[in-house]
Parts: C-alpha cells; sequence; structure tokens
C-alpha cells in the first residue's frame, strides 16, 4: 500500500544519502605492478574504495533496500550478493546507478503494494457508504446500525489482510481451525508489535460497536460512536503499513 508521506521522505532522504556517500567514497591508490625480474610494469596506477567505508557503505545499503524492496522483486537478486562482492571500482558505481533507479521508482510508487493499495481504496469506498448511511438517514431510527456493521466489516477484512502481511505471517485460524475473532487478530497483530497498546484499546472498541450492531444490541452504542467510528477507521485504514 502507499507509504505514508512522512515514512517515504525519511526513506527517499536515506537514499539521497547513500547516493552522495557513493559518489564521495573515499578511495586508496593502488601502486604499479611490476614484474619481479624485468622490473616492467604490468599494470598502470589506480584507485579503489577503501576497505572500511566502503563495506559499512554496502552494509547501510542493504539494511535500507530491504525496507523498501518486497523480498520476492526481482532487484533482490543484486541487494543479496552487495556484501559478497570483491572490492572493485565497477562495483560501487554499479550499486550508486541501481541506487538511483531504486530511488526514482520508490518515489513514484513502483514498489507499493498494489493488491493492498487497491484494498485500502475499495476499503475506503465502503466507509464512504457507510457515512452517506450516517447522513441520509434519521436520527432515532437506529439508521446508524447498518454504517456500524458495514464500517465494522471494513475493519475486519483490514485486519485479516494485515495478518498476511506480516513477516512471518500471523494466523487468522485457530489452533482447532475455527476463524479468529476481531479481538484475537487485534491481540496477535499487537503481540507482532505492529501496534502499540493505544491503537489495540480503540480498535478493540470498534470491534465492540460492530458486534453490538449485529447481534441487535443497539443500546449498547451510539449514533455519535458509530460517527466517531467511520473516520476513526478511515485513518487506520491511512496509516497501515
Amino acid at each position: 500500500m502507499p507509504w505514508p508521506p512522512n515514512i517515504r521522505k525519511q526513506l527517499l532522504d536515506g537514499l539521497d544519502s547513500l547516493i552522495q556517500q557513493g559518489q564521495s567514497m573515499p578511495k586508496d591508490k593502488i601502486p604499479r605492478i611490476r614484474h619481479r625480474f624485468s622490473g616492467e610494469v604490468l599494470e598502470p596506477a589506480s584507485t579503489q574504495p577503501s576497505l572500511e567505508p566502503f563495506r559499512s557503505w554496502c552494509t547501510s545499503c542493504v539494511t535500507l533496500l530491504s525496507q523498501i524492496i518486497p523480498k520476492e522483486h526481482i532487484h533482490w537478486k543484486w541487494i543479496a550478493a552487495i556484501n559478497d562482492t570483491s572490492l572493485f571500482n565497477e562495483f560501487l558505481l554499479d550499486i550508486t546507478a541501481r541506487l538511483k533507479s531504486v530511488r526514482t521508482d520508490f518515489e513514484q510508487g513502483l514498489f507499493d503494494d498494489i493488491l493492498l493499495t487497491i484494498e485500502v481504496e475499495i476499503s475506503a469506498d465502503y466507509l464512504g457508504q457507510a457515512e452517506r448511511l450516517l447522513q441520509e438517514g434519521q436520527p432515532g431510527k437506529y439508521d446508524h446500525v447498518p454504517a456500524a456493521v458495514l464500517s465494522g466489516a471494513v475493519l475486519e477484512k483490514t485486519l485479516r489482510s494485515l495478518c498476511a502481511k506480516q513477516s512471518p505471517p500471523v494466523s487468522t485460524l485457530k489452533p482447532n481451525g475455527e476463524t479468529k475473532t476481531m479481538n484475537g487478530l487485534i491481540d496477535d497483530l499487537k503481540k507482532s508489535n505492529y501496534f502499540n497498546e493505544a491503537v489495540a484499546k480503540q480498535l478493540r472498541a470498534w470491534t465492540a460497536i460492530r458486534n453490538h450492531a449485529a447481534h441487535g444490541e443497539f443500546d449498547k452504542f451510539t449514533r455519535q460512536q458509530v460517527e466517531n467510528m467511520i473516520p476513526g477507521i478511515n485513518n487506520f485504514l491511512a496509516n497501515c503499513g
């Protein structure tokens, strides 16, 4: 899905920094090589990246790129080889050029999770429908109940998708094969450190509203709570990632 703007900026800044480091990498001079007997110069003098800063830079490249590029992406073939390649000027230039390419692709959103992005857009559309149900309804007539059910369904779908995106994936089934409840999904995602207890508490509150609406317990939640629930879930979707 699309990266949150602040995170995208941090990663782009990181790529810019690595590109700059690659372009200004300190180099050590390689002395001329002479024939052991004749003294003839066999290779011209040249330079190569200084070992310590070069290796440190390579490690930083792998660390940052692993946060941007999915493991199944074709780019991982050369990323995985970065720390296993011998020290060559050509390799330094190659990585720097590839970093520039990755930066351009990342800025254009080519590494965003397309399927999850589509899911988010569909979910946002359903939340828009839930909001219209409230706007077109009549207060006091339980018109907020369908909106609570619809927005709750969006939340559940989102939680299940997030479980599948974790590494390793979080199972949405209990050991006996039954489907986990929304609260179970919330607990598992919190254990995976996807969000903190404050977020989990809010998600449980929305889950309770959805459950009350689905089970006909209309006196256990209010229209105002549903009105707050819809934009809250929308914000949660926007920050997922």
